[in-house]
């Protein structure tokens, strides 16, 4: 990797090493200890009819919040802003959304955190803060570039793109 040193690259491999073990690992045996216990707790019915339920509201709530999100991010980008927010919570609601359809306590309790506006601002907040510098964000929308200091008009500053022959 370009610009990596050789204690960064280490730093970041280990940092992979370390969330593959708590996504593979950790988290299947969580859940399966929620499980045993809320099986033991409540009976096997109960329990899968539980999951089966977070599971079906999730994907409603999901739906809902997907689109309330969807609405915000059309009028940011009919203002002329970057929406950089709703993309940030259009992710978390995919993996909101992803995390309530596997099966498990753990994973819906995440799942439905992820789903309350409040939370996603404070996981917003310490996104920026841990980035620990302004990223600059350049998208191109309907032939022109939106960047987080305005918008450029493309089809008015450059030529027209060359045609090349196959």
């Amino acid at each position: 990797m370009a610009g990596l040193t050789a204690s960064t690259y280490r730093s970041l491999a280990c940092k992979v090493v370390v969330v593959l073990f708590l996504l593979f690992v950790a988290l299947p045996i969580a859940e399966i200890y929620a499980l045993i216990k809320m099986g033991s707790w409540l009976g096997l019915f109960p329990t899968l009819a539980i999951l089966v339920l977070v599971s079906a509201a999730g994907a409603a709530l999901v739906k809902r919040e997907g689109l309330r999100v969807f609405r915000r991010f059309k009028e940011q980008i009919a203002a002329g802003n970057m929406p950089t927010n709703e993309m940030v919570d259009g992710v978390c609601l995919l993996i909101a959304g992803v995390l309530l359809v596997v099966p498990g306590f753990v994973t819906d309790a995440v799942g439905l955190l992820l789903l309350l506006p409040p939370f996603r601002v404070l996981l917003r907040r310490r996104l920026k803060k841990s980035s620990g510098k302004k990223v600059n964000i350049v998208a191109t929308y309907n032939g022109r570039i939106v960047e987080t200091n305005g918008v450029i008009n493309v089809n008015e500053h450059s030529n027209p793109p060359k045609e090349i022959e196959p």
